[in-house]
């Protein structure tokens, strides 16, 4: 009677289990399809709110200087901070006030091509002969919400990264998360886009649109059955761990 009970109760749960396949699991399950192919990389453009550093020279440092801000050194964490509080921060028509050439557009510009601009500036506006102009965005983040493990704003130093590099960075995505559906928002040119990313196939990769810039957000939606629990059952795993208990509790009483 017990064995009979047992198998009643546990059989649904193990096929509802099952239900999870590998297919819905796995990262990039195709991924030897498209080994070998282009990887295409696009440069993110400076947007409202970034802050920038902006980093004039010449070979007389002197004439150079008063095209920079005095940030102090850049030994250490308080140093990067201090740069983002003294940088240049992009206002909401695109441009910034730099020492002596004023009001500058970067606004929709690369950081190369920004750098390209204020070099024309200060040699045909007579500053500088042959100056040398980096520009580095000092702000770079992403906002990752839903089912991963560690979700939050995450600062990055690169131009961007992929999104596989974000997913790594969030600590994964949970057991509950719907992997081929990964929503992507990000806004451009003043408006506001939304991209669909299927991470159990590798068709995605060599998409430029799918690296992670600056402000992107990344939403995780979880699946069907933690959206029943609401939340209560944070592993779908934890059902047999209940069911268990449950099963033992009912074969008291049968006993």
């Amino acid at each position: 009677m017990k064995k009979i009970a047992l198998s009643i109760i546990l059989l649904p749960l193990l096929i509802f289990q099952s239900c999870t396949t590998k297919k819905q699991m796995l990262y990039l399950q195709d991924l030897d399809r498209y080994t070998n192919t282009t990887i295409n990389y696009a440069s993110p453009v400076i947007q409202p709110n970034d802050i920038l550093k902006i980093d004039v020279g010449d070979l007389n440092p002197i004439v150079a200087a008063p095209f920079n801000m005095n940030t102090g050194s850049t030994n250490s964490q308080n140093s990067v901070d201090m740069m983002k509080l003294t940088g240049y921060l992009v206002n909401p028509q695109g441009t910034i006030m730099m020492p002596i050439l004023n009001e500058v557009k970067v606004g929709g510009l690369t950081p190369a091509n920004a750098e390209i601009k204020i070099k024309e500036r200060l040699i045909n506006e007579n500053y500088l002969v042959n100056p040398t102009v980096l520009v580095r965005v000092l702000n770079n983040k992403f906002t990752i919400l839903g089912e991963v493990n560690s979700p939050g704003v995450i600062n990055f130093s690169e131009e961007s990264i992929s999104l596989l590099d974000a997913i790594g960075l969030a600590k994964d995505l949970t057991y509950s998360a719907i992997r081929k559906d990964i929503k992507l928002i990000r806004e451009v040119d003043g408006k506001r886009m939304v991209y669909h990313v299927d991470l159990t196939t590798a068709a995605w990769m060599s998409n430029p649109n799918f690296r992670i810039r600056q402000n992107d957000v990344i939403v995780v939606t979880p699946n069907t059955l933690k959206v029943n629990s609401g939340g209560l059952i944070k592993d779908p795993l934890q059902v047999l761990g209940i069911a268990a208990s449950l099963t033992a509790v009912i074969l008291l009483i049968v006993k």
